[in-house]
């Protein structure tokens, strides 16, 4: 996917909304978060691997319903 945006350094970790073209924007589900220790600039194409989590509560208002943890990345 394509990186659009990058938070660095969120509770210990880089936080990265990437998107590939799939999902339905009108109902928010095409951007997916990614926590990393890498740091790809927006606008790279990138590969993710890590760990899939489904309904992952962080607490403050971090809460996803799909969240890829711990990626690795491959540009």
């Amino acid at each position: 996917g394509k990186v659009m945006k990058v938070s660095k350094m969120i509770m210990g970790k880089n936080w990265l909304h990437i998107q590939d073209g799939t999902g339905n924007p009108l109902k928010n589900h095409h951007d997916l978060v990614v926590t990393t220790m890498e740091e790809p600039e927006k606008g790279t194409i990138v590969t993710i691997e890590g760990t899939l989590s489904y309904e992952r509560d962080f607490g403050a208002g971090y809460k996803y319903d799909v969240i890829v943890e711990d990626a690795t990345i491959e540009k």
